[in-house]
């Protein structure tokens, strides 16, 4: 399913929640980015998702299974790219 997904895909659900699944407590993520990055090698181009936490305990760079209401589960690797003040900054790219 990773290789099926799209800039595309993931531009109308900007704003909404994603929740980490995979860590307990469960954290929470908001959509507040999807930035094309050009062709790349994969259909539909390469891009990056750019998520905001509601937590402030930083996830270490990993796997992580990302939950989300009409996508599903998704096993994705995110990075932390940055401390905002209303929590930390994940990124994944896809590419």
């Amino acid at each position: 399913m990773i290789a099926e997904l799209t800039a595309d895909r993931f531009e109308p659900l900007n704003g909404t929640i994603f929740t980490v699944a995979s860590v307990q407590p469960q954290q929470h993520l908001r959509l507040i980015e999807v930035l094309r990055r050009g062709k790349g090698e994969r259909v539909g181009g390469s891009f990056s998702l750019l998520w905001q936490s509601d937590a402030e305990e930083v996830l270490p760079q990993g796997s992580y299974v990302l939950a989300h209401d009409s996508l599903g589960e998704l096993e994705l690797f995110i990075v932390p790219v940055g401390q905002a003040s209303e929590g930390v900054h994940y990124e994944a790219v896809f590419t």
